[in-house]
């Protein structure tokens, strides 16, 4: 724990607990702050509470704690995005089950409920996408199938049903991961999300840090990083590695998952 305590300090102390177009997803009504925004070319899927909540997937609930502290975390990386002009961040982790998939769904839907953004919530985990699970999506295609079979993006994006957020989803997977990342179709595919919206959050769901290098080999397309940690899971070495390979990179914070002694509402992004 003297350990977890340096590594936080490192960072700040900003531990946050727990050729084809892009078609837009045009808005009949384009004021964010108005009562209803609704889609004429993104794909909309009906979600099931119930099975939302079996995966974890909380943060639409107004009256749910847990939804609360994702609430917490998304006025931490706003404030921070905003502060230094961001439109897109990361997020990791050190290994593989830690939940950084579940706290991207999760501050995905938080960060869209503020209404004065939209978010594009993306499966940039290639290998082992997770996205379609958590939002319990029967979807056909993925962002493999517009990088290898030009499988148009509104035939791919979805709107879970939730205002001002739409998903571009993984189905599939690839061994040419960090190949696909650095090519030229992908590069210009980022560039068009990136500056579709000015009011747009993209948030990137990247693969572990420590199992491929996905992660920096994407590095140029998003402004900064959130790593996920477990308690009691991610060890002090892992988590040191995972410092020193983003530390070119600006790092927004850390996610504290799967506390087992989280705070009763006195922190942030515990679950």
């Amino acid at each position: 724990m003297d350990f977890l305590e340096k590594a936080l300090d490192k960072v700040g102390r900003d531990e946050v607990t727990v050729k084809d177009e892009l078609p837009k997803p045009e808005l009949i009504n384009t004021k964010l702050n108005t009562s209803e925004i609704v889609y004429t070319t993104t794909q909309k899927i009906t979600l099931n509470n119930e099975m939302l909540r079996d995966r974890r997937v909380v943060a639409m609930q107004k009256h749910d704690p847990i939804a609360d502290y994702f609430r917490m975390l998304r006025t931490k990386v706003l404030k921070q995005m905003r502060a230094n002009k961001w439109n897109s961040f990361a997020i990791t982790a050190p290994t593989r089950g830690v939940g950084k998939s579940m706290v991207a769904t999760n501050l995905a839907i938080s960060i869209a409920m503020e209404v004065n953004q939209t978010v594009l919530l993306v499966d940039f985990d290639l290998r082992i996408p997770r996205l379609k699970w958590y939002f319990d999506a029967d979807v056909k295609y993925g962002i493999l199938d517009y990088l290898n079979s030009d499988v148009p993006l509104n035939q791919i994006l979805f709107n879970p049903g939730i205002e001002r957020l739409v998903v571009l989803p993984g189905v599939g997977d690839t061994r040419d991961s960090s190949e696909l990342i650095s090519s030229p179709k992908m590069k210009q595919l980022v560039e068009d999300i990136k500056n579709r919206y000015s009011s747009r959050i993209i948030i990137f769901d990247m693969p572990p840090i420590l199992a491929i290098d996905d992660v920096l080999a994407a590095s140029e397309y998003y402004d900064a990083v959130l790593l996920v940690i477990e308690d009691g899971v991610s060890k002090a070495s892992e988590i040191t590695k995972s410092l020193q390979m983003l530390s070119n990179t600006n790092l927004l914070g850390t996610v504290l998952n799967k506390s087992q002694n989280p705070p009763d509402h006195q922190g942030y992004g515990y679950y």
